[in-house]
C-alpha cells in the first residue's frame, strides 16, 4: 500500500510536468492582406485563430497552399482545419463552421477600360470572360448563375496575371486582395476597381475537418476562445496592432 502511494505521488507529480497541448494543424491560401506566409504573424485572421486557440489552450501551426490544396487535405483529415473560407451549405457536408471571425466584401474587379461602371444583372456581363478561384465560394447568386465562361485559377497572383493581360475582364474576389496581389507581381494595383453593386458582405471562418476525432469539440473550442477575445478587447488590440481599425 505504501508503495502504491509513493507511486500514485509521484504521477500526480510527473504528469503536470509532461503534458502537452494539443496542436491544430491548419492550412490556407495566401490571401493578404488578411492572412499569408509573407505577413507577420501570418496576417491578423492568423493571428486572430492562434490566440483564440491558444485561449482554450490549444497550439496551432500553420501551412499556406493553394486554396483547392487546403480545402482537399482538411476534408480528409490530412489538416486540422482551414483558416478563413466563406460558408457555402455545400461544405457544411465535409466541415464544422466556427462562428464568424471578420467580414470582407465581395466584388467583381475590374480594369479602368472595362466598358461598365455598374451592372444590373449578371446577365448583363456574361458576355465577358470572368476569373475566380479553383474551390473559391463567392455568394450565393453568383456561384448559383450559370455563366457562359468562368476561368478558374489555383492562386490570386495567376488570376491577377489574367485581368491584367486581358484574358479575363472581371475577377470575382476581394478588391484589398488582388490590389496586394497586383503589387507582388509588379502590376500597378491602383488600376484595380470594383463593378458596382458589390457581389457579397462574406464572414470568413474557421472550417474544421469532420474527419478528425473531437472535430466538435475543437470547433467549440475555438469558438470559446474567440468570444474571449472579443469579450476582453484583445480582438480589438489585434485589428489595431495590424491598422485595421
Amino acid at each position: 500500500m505504501k508503495m502504491f502511494a509513493k507511486f500514485f505521488s509521484a504521477l500526480v507529480i510527473v504528469l503536470p510536468l509532461t503534458a502537452q497541448a494539443q496542436t491544430v494543424q491548419l492550412t490556407t491560401m495566401n490571401w493578404p492582406p488578411f492572412f499569408g506566409e509573407s505577413l507577420d504573424k501570418g496576417g491578423f485572421i492568423t493571428a486572430i485563430v492562434d490566440e483564440a486557440l491558444a485561449q482554450s489552450g490549444y497550439d496551432s501551426t500553420i501551412e499556406f497552399t493553394a486554396w483547392q490544396t487546403a480545402l482537399s487535405t482538411v476534408k480528409i483529415g490530412d489538416k486540422d482545419a482551414v483558416v478563413g473560407g466563406y460558408y457555402s451549405e455545400e461544405r457544411t457536408k465535409e466541415y464544422y463552421y466556427s462562428i464568424p471571425i471578420y467580414t470582407v466584401l465581395t466584388g467583381l474587379i475590374k480594369k479602368p477600360d472595362f466598358p461598365l461602371n455598374n451592372y444590373s444583372s449578371f446577365e448583363s456581363i456574361d458576355q465577358y470572360n470572368i476569373g475566380k478561384l479553383k474551390g473559391f465560394v463567392v455568394g450565393g447568386s453568383f456561384d448559383s448563375f450559370t455563366f457562359s465562361t468562368i476561368k478558374e485559377y489555383q492562386e490570386v497572383s495567376d488570376a491577377v496575371k489574367a485581368l491584367n493581360t486581358g484574358e479575363i475582364q472581371l475577377y470575382a474576389d476581394n478588391l484589398a486582395v488582388a490590389k496586394e496581389a497586383a503589387k507582388a507581381e509588379g502590376i500597378d494595383a491602383s488600376q484595380f476597381q470594383i463593378l458596382t453593386p458589390p457581389l457579397e458582405e462574406n464572414d470568413l471562418f474557421l472550417l474544421i475537418s469532420k474527419s478528425i476525432p473531437n472535430a466538435e469539440k475543437l470547433r467549440d473550442a475555438f469558438n470559446d476562445g474567440l468570444i474571449e477575445l472579443q469579450t476582453s478587447g484583445r480582438y480589438n488590440e489585434i485589428l489595431t496592432e495590424f491598422n485595421q481599425q
